[in-house]
C-alpha cells in the first residue's frame, strides 16, 4: 500500500485543500506583503495576503528566486502593487531589502522580533484549522506546506516550520505566513466620518 500524500506533515493534504477557492475571490482593501529570505541564504520568497468580501485572508504566492538575483524583481513588485503593509524577515538580506525600498521611497517595512514570528505561525495554523484563509492551490506552495514539521523558537514553547524535504524550500510557505499576519494584525485604518 503506498500513500501518496504525507500523513506526518503539520498541515496535511486535506486540511490544506478544504481552503481552497475555485474561482478569485472579490478583495477589498490594499495587499499585504511578505518576503522572506531562506534560512540557508539562497533564496528569497514573495506572497501576498488581502482581505476578501467574505472575511476571509486570500493567500497567493508572488515568486521564490534565487538571492544572487537581487532584490529588483521584489522592488518592482512593490512600486507597482497597491500595499498596505511589507514585512520582510531572514538576516540575509533583511536589512538590505528595507535600505533598497528607503532608497526608491516606499513605505518603511515591518522586521518582525522573535516574539512576533511566533505570533505570525500561531495565527498561521489558526487560520487554517478555523478556515479563515483561502487560496487557489499553487502547485508550489501546496507541495511546501503539506510537507512540513514544527520546529521550535524561543524557549517559551513558540514553534515555526521547516521542511520535511531538502529540495523544498520552506521560505514560501513562510512568506506567506507573514503576509497573513500583517493582514491580521494591522488592520487597515478607517476613514474617520464627522457628523454635525
Amino acid at each position: 500500500l503506498w500513500i501518496r500524500y504525507n500523513q506526518k506533515s503539520a498541515i496535511s493534504e486535506n486540511e490544506w485543500r478544504e481552503l481552497k477557492v475555485n474561482a478569485t475571490p472579490v478583495f477589498r482593501g490594499k495587499l499585504n506583503v511578505g518576503i522572506k529570505y531562506g534560512n540557508d541564504g539562497t533564496n528569497v520568497s514573495m506572497s501576498i495576503a488581502v482581505r476578501t468580501l467574505s472575511n476571509k485572508i486570500f493567500i497567493e504566492t508572488i515568486d521564490c528566486r534565487s538571492i544572487r538575483n537581487g532584490n529588483d524583481w521584489i522592488i518592482n513588485f512593490l512600486k507597482n502593487a497597491d500595499v498596505e503593509k511589507v514585512v520582510i524577515d531572514g538576516a540575509g538580506g533583511q536589512n538590505l531589502l528595507a535600505k533598497e525600498m528607503k532608497d526608491f521611497g516606499l513605505k518603511e517595512p515591518i522586521l518582525p522580533t522573535v516574539k512576533e514570528i511566533i505570533v505570525a505561525n500561531s495565527l498561521w495554523e489558526q487560520g487554517i484549522y478555523q478556515q479563515s484563509i483561502c487560496h487557489n492551490d499553487q502547485p508550489s506552495l501546496t507541495q511546501v506546506v503539506t510537507n512540513c514539521d514544527k520546529r521550535n523558537i524561543g524557549s517559551n514553547g513558540g514553534f515555526g516550520y521547516k521542511s520535511q524535504f531538502e529540495d523544498m524550500d520552506i521560505s514560501l510557505m513562510d512568506s506567506a505566513m507573514l503576509a497573513h499576519w500583517a493582514c491580521t494584525e494591522f488592520k487597515p485604518k478607517k476613514k474617520q466620518k464627522i457628523r454635525y
